[in-house]
């Protein structure tokens, strides 16, 4: 851990977390959640406008039931905790889960959970030591040093959107302002000389569509997604004077980062090459063998270049969307015979699927048979995977 940002007095024990912050996180975990296991969606202003008085039933998030135990269960979890922590049958609002959370986690932070996006529950599950998410926080902040103000239009439930909009501002006592509910022009007048903003590249390629200008001296942060040099073009005359990517996934924390797309990625300190692989040392000294998400095309032993994904997964929103898995559940559809979902991007440059399908019996879709297929998406598929296109075709193209 670096001990520019964090003395050697400064120990795990002693890092907060302010209720408000933990309130936040909270309320993206049940937004999540409740996708995941319930097919509930709430649409991202809303999600931001959540606050540590939100109710978490009527009137707010509308939990019950099943979902608020299991929602309770995702929120503990990701702090480390048993579900029983959030039995208490008084809990009214967030600030109340916020506050039980708080209480256990002021005697010691061991692990965090974080969710990667996956149909299998069981291998979206993430367990990673709360000093090594630290230590990421720590490595995070040296590359934003001397920022005045982080905003960050990311949820804080992922891991890098918690190390980043949470964790590191904590770090440098910086204030971290949600920017998610802000509108471009909004943002335009909140951002001040020498602010720092954290955004994916589907969010940054948004801003910039709406004309977002920039301070002097403001960075530019990106993540979850490659950034492209067309993009980065946009960001400099648009004001951000300093652009940062950061890589890394849910699986293995926070890697490397770069200036500028056509740069190699720079490993962060706490990592180092192991023939094509990587090794992580953690803050007590201990090593152990990670691999990463991507195929990385080693430069030197400190930099490198990334290939593609490992797993066929691709970027959506920064969330990562397998083409095949949507595809297979796409043939579930009694009027769907075949299909497949390729990665492509819209004449606006927002990436997104399109799929390519043959409907039973060799047929011609009609408009109601098209509205029916993507009403089923809607509800069947999660809200990245949902395709944006669709081609009918008589026979599936080739691969």
């Amino acid at each position: 851990m670096s001990e520019s940002l964090i003395g050697k007095d400064r120990a795990l024990n002693s890092f907060a977390i302010a209720e408000d912050q933990i309130a936040r996180v909270i309320g993206a975990t049940c937004a999540d959640e409740a996708a995941r296991r319930f097919n509930r969606h709430f649409d991202f202003l809303t999600i931001a406008s959540w606050t540590a008085e939100t109710p978490l039933g009527k009137g707010g998030i509308n939990l019950a039931g099943d979902e608020i135990d299991i929602c309770g269960q995702r929120a503990a979890a990701f702090f480390g905790l048993e579900g029983a922590v959030l039995k208490n049958p008084d809990a009214e609002i967030l600030a109340d889960w916020a506050r039980d959370i708080a209480g256990q986690i002021s005697k010691g932070l061991r692990t965090f959970t974080f969710k990667a996006a996956a149909r299998d529950e069981k291998h979206a599950v993430n367990v990673h030591r709360a000093d090594e998410i630290f230590q990421d926080a720590a490595a995070a902040a040296n590359v934003l040093f001397g920022r005045r103000r982080l905003l960050s239009f990311v949820a804080p439930h992922s891991l890098l959107g918690f190390e980043l909009s949470v964790l590191t501002p904590n770090l440098q006592r910086i204030q971290s302002i949600d920017a998610r509910g802000m509108t471009p022009e909004a943002l335009s007048g909140t951002l001040l000389y020498g602010d720092v903003l954290v955004a994916t590249p589907s969010h940054w390629r948004y801003v910039m569509r709406e004309k977002l200008a920039a301070p002097d001296n403001t960075m530019a942060v990106s993540f979850g997604e490659p950034m492209g040099a067309d993009l980065a073009a946009d960001m400099r005359k648009a004001g951000f004077g300093v652009l940062r990517e950061l890589y890394g996934s849910t699986e293995s924390g926070l890697i490397g980062w770069r200036d500028a797309p056509n740069e190699p990625f720079t490993l962060f300190d706490h990592w180092r090459r192991d023939g094509d692989g990587l090794v992580r040392i953690a803050p007590d000294g201990g090593e152990r063998a990670v691999k990463a998400m991507d195929f990385i095309a080693w430069i030197d032993d400190r930099t490198f270049h990334l290939g593609g994904r490992r797993d066929g997964a691709v970027q959506i929103g920064a969330v990562n969307v397998f083409p095949e898995e949507v595809a297979a559940q796409m043939r579930d559809h009694p009027r769907i015979a075949d299909c497949r979902v390729r990665f492509g991007r819209r004449g606006d440059g927002v990436d997104t699927l399109i799929a390519h399908i043959v409907l039973q019996d060799g047929s011609r879709p009609d408009d109601q048979t098209v509205r029916e297929i993507d009403a089923w998406c809607r509800s069947a598929l999660r809200q990245q995977e949902r395709p944006r296109i669709y081609h009918f075709e008589a026979v599936l193209p080739e691969a």
